[in-house]
């Protein structure tokens, strides 16, 4: 059962990730995005959602840990990191291909 609720609450996380990062890039549509520093405008939303985002990824891992090991933390950064990468290189293509 806990890796059921643990994969939910990965799963939330993801979609947290997914749209905080995607309200950054809303928020700067002709501006690229910065991996390492801060962007020229960030919606508070947006910081709300990451941290929401890793909070309930590290929860879920925790709850899976016992049942699939080490493969959790795998599953936590993954799902930390892959929208933040994904959507921030998909909008820096865009806004480069614009100009």
């Amino acid at each position: 059962m806990a890796v059921i609720f643990g994969t939910i609450l990965v799963l939330a996380g993801f979609a947290c990730g997914i749209f905080g990062v995607l309200s950054v890039a809303w928020a700067n549509p002709t501006a690229p995005l910065p991996l390492f520093t801060s962007p020229p405008s960030r919606p508070r939303a947006s910081v709300l959602l990451n941290v929401g985002a890793v909070a309930l990824v590290i929860w879920g891992a925790n709850l899976m840990t016992p049942d699939i090991g080490a493969w959790a933390f795998v599953l936590l950064i993954a799902a930390v990191l892959v929208p933040f990468i994904v959507i921030r290189t998909w909008h820096n293509r865009r806004v480069a291909a614009r100009a």
